[in-house]
């Protein structure tokens, strides 16, 4: 999560730029004004998730490829899918298991595996939680119109596909 809500001016930056080194003040800038709108994003995310049926991110995701993949998935799929480790994904699906979104049955193909399956109760929240997340998404994206909005999906595929974590 970012934290500073203090953004500094391009002054203070510049100034910093020049006694600590840094080579792209602009790029700085347009990262802090990013990172800043980013993690008031995904509060605003959790927060909507939480009142539209009690779900982290990680359970709305699961809850979502689960309904996805009416075959099932293994707690590793679903830990890539969303990006997590198993250790934390299979800790995820024990709570959600208990309280019965989800179920795990044996994979035909794999006596040893386990293969997860949305529940009734688990795809009833789901229908819960997917109309509140539409009208929020709907919220935050009439910031931008048509063009703006293409140009967001170019510039975040860009970063997405230069590999973030490099």
């Amino acid at each position: 999560m970012f934290e500073l809500k203090d953004l500094p001016s391009y002054d203070t930056l510049a100034a910093f730029g020049t006694a600590y080194g840094n080579p792209d003040v602009d790029g700085l800038q347009a990262w802090l004004a990013w990172a800043a709108a980013t993690g008031e994003m995904l509060s605003a995310f959790d927060a909507n998730l939480a009142r539209n049926g009690g779900l982290s991110q990680a359970q709305f995701f699961v809850l979502l490829l689960l309904k996805r993949n009416s075959a099932g998935l293994s707690v590793g799929a679903l830990a890539q899918g969303v990006a997590v480790t198993s250790q934390t994904m299979t800790r995820t699906i024990d709570r959600m298991e208990g309280a019965g979104l989800c179920r795990r049955e044996a994979d035909p193909q794999d006596r040893r595996a386990w293969l997860i399956h949305l529940t009734e109760p688990g795809g009833a929240l789901l229908a819960q939680a997917l109309p509140a997340h539409y009208a929020w998404v709907a919220r935050l994206m009439a910031h931008f119109d048509a063009q703006e909005r293409q140009v967001l999906r170019r510039l975040m595929t860009k970063l997405r596909d230069a590999g973030l974590a490099s």
